[in-house]
């Protein structure tokens, strides 16, 4: 699998140079990390100021600084009109074409931009709700989810969705796998294995819950798919294949241990995730946000500089593999 540093030299090789924006200027990290990407050869980037007189000296000279303050929003109040319709009114867009945030996703929308990274500032809520609205999901499926990538030193998981949606039904759950497996294809995992999560393995238990991914395992089975998966499964026997294969027989799951783990709700994702991460001794890199027509990523209002460094150069990869 591809390493941070290995994703870093494939887009500084690239002839394609992707463009970020990074709609949080005021904030030093970000300002650290704009100068860094374009200084490195990494990308291009656009950064976001409230007010021009905010904008500070110490910014590389190629970077594209828009305030706020001063730029014509009309062409974007009205193309988030055209764009949300009866579901808003001129009072509504103009009110939310002066916040950075949706300028950014606006800027992804109209092509000024390849993928905005924000949260620094923001929610989780505040960076998704203008990527919902303005970039939308992909057609081919039913929700944006999130997946954090599981590191300790050569060791590499994914994790999803452990931050997004809080009780996916069965089709979200196969997209959810489908999703993260390419996810994973992407950072050249070779032939990627999903375990499908539950308390139940093969029929040991019983519950509303466990039909649910069940039923996601059977819509896989209904497709073709291009990785091998298992479920339902407890999270033991897909973690050790001895343990898998007196638990399960007949699983599909071939290596010592999956590359990706569907969890069956944010419960189950969000404790599973820190738990390895207290207790396993993991980084929990992301998460990032699949599913968009275009990236976007969020980051936590306590990343940082490495987490940022690191969001972004993954957030300019998936547009340059989109």
């Amino acid at each position: 699998m591809y390493s941070v540093e290995q994703i870093k030299k494939i887009l500084v090789d690239s002839d394609h140079k992707k463009t970020i924006v990074l709609p949080e200027g005021e904030e030093p990290k970000i300002q650290e990390v704009a100068n860094t990407l374009v200084r490195e050869n990494i990308s291009k980037v656009i950064m976001l100021f409230q007010k021009a007189e905010s904008i500070p000296t110490t910014l590389d000279s190629k970077i594209e600084v828009i305030a706020i303050d001063k730029m014509d929003k009309e062409p974007l109040i009205q193309k988030f009109m055209d764009l949300r319709k009866d579901k808003t009114n001129l009072e509504q867009a103009t009110k939310l074409m002066g916040q950075a945030n949706y300028i950014g996703a606006m800027l992804v929308k109209m092509e000024k931009a390849d993928c905005m990274l924000c949260g620094i500032t923001y929610t989780t809520a505040d960076t998704i709700r203008p990527a919902l609205q303005i970039i939308k999901t992909s057609p081919n499926v039913a929700l944006a989810a999130s997946v954090f990538i599981m590191n300790k030193g050569e060791e590499n998981y994914f994790f999803t969705d452990c931050a997004l949606n809080l009780k996916p039904t069965s089709q979200q759950l196969a997209d959810i796998a489908k999703m993260t497996a390419k996810f994973a294809q992407s950072f050249d995992v070779k032939d990627p294995e999903v375990a499908l999560l539950s308390y139940s393995t093969a029929g040991s238990g019983a519950g509303e819950d466990v039909v649910r991914v069940k039923e996601a395992v059977e819509l896989l089975d209904s497709q073709t798919v291009d990785f091998n998966y298992a479920g339902e499964i407890q999270f033991d026997a897909a973690w050790d294949k001895e343990i898998r294969d007196k638990k399960f027989k007949d699983c599909k799951l071939s290596k010592q241990t999956p590359d990706v783990f569907v969890f069956p709700d944010i419960n189950a994702g969000n404790i599973g995730y820190k738990i390895a991460q207290r207790m396993g001794g993991y980084e929990a890199i992301g998460p990032f946000i699949l599913g968009f027509n275009k990236p976007v990523n969020d980051l936590s209002r306590g990343a940082t500089l490495t987490d940022i460094m690191n969001t972004a150069i993954i957030t300019i990869y998936q547009a340059l593999e989109a």
